[in-house]
């Protein structure tokens, strides 16, 4: 999914992987072993890039789980970097643990809404007769519309659940909780599968995306192939949104 646009990329922090907060962190209620927040409805879900989970309170004029500073510029666990086939994609700043809990967000937008425009290529279906989301109108803070799709040789380490952000018919932001399925080391991509039919209908060939910098996640028994040169020939769009993975094993 090549973007023909510059993205800036922030540094990567030196922490390592994701720490308890302080004595004084206001959300009394927190997940796995103290390292995120889990009053999604009060505070944020997000971590600083010090690997520590923010401190702030939601955004209240919002549906989604993020303080407005995370909302603007991306959990601080990931960072979008350039790829050379697919443009950019996500990697995680430090070593995430299994369960770490994100959204994939953007815009309420009818399907049709997004035919013949960037957001027709990256839309994922919002709840049930509720449209699609479009992260594109929104592209330094959703983060999670840069997630790779894992070639033949590599499996997903992300997927989504049933919990959404905001009503069927909302009007502004929206979002859909996603997961990471297995602990994700550090400058590893973020991976979901886009389904067959989004590969079909664009005539695109599945390619393994890791890279020696950035590498993937590889399926039981497979050998890395790393990227270095591959065809990619884009022949027409379809109309397929992302595919649902809330039933996918790990």
């Amino acid at each position: 999914r090549t973007r023909d646009r510059a993205m800036e990329t922030a540094a990567m922090p030196a922490v390592t992987e994701l720490t308890k907060p302080g004595p004084d962190h206001p959300c009394g209620k927190m997940r796995l072993q103290g390292r995120q927040n889990n009053l999604p409805e009060q505070f944020c879900m997000a971590s600083t890039k010090s690997g520590k989970p923010c401190s702030r309170r939601k955004d209240e004029d919002c549906a989604l789980p993020f303080c407005n500073a995370h909302r603007e510029r991306g959990d601080g666990a990931f960072r979008v970097v350039p790829h050379p086939r697919a443009g950019h994609v996500l990697v995680a700043n430090f070593q995430i643990p299994k369960g770490y809990k994100t959204v994939f967000w953007g815009t309420r937008k009818t399907w049709k809404a997004t035919e013949n425009t960037e957001g027709e290529d990256y839309a994922m279906c919002f709840r049930s007769n509720g449209g699609v989301i479009d992260p594109t109108t929104h592209k330094l803070g959703s983060q999670m519309q840069f997630m790779s799709n894992p070639g033949p040789n590599e499996r997903q380490n992300m997927r989504s659940t049933n919990e959404f952000f905001g009503k069927t018919h909302e009007l502004g932001l929206v979002g859909r909780e996603f997961l990471c399925m297995a602990s994700i080391p550090k400058n590893h991509q973020l991976l979901i599968f886009y389904g067959n039919s989004w590969f079909d209908a664009r005539g695109i060939d599945r390619i393994d995306v890791g890279t020696k910098r950035y590498p993937a996640t590889l399926r039981d028994g497979y050998a890395a192939t790393l990227l270095t040169e591959a065809s990619c020939k884009k022949r027409k769009k379809g109309e397929n949104a992302l595919s649902d993975t809330t039933n996918v094993a790990a």
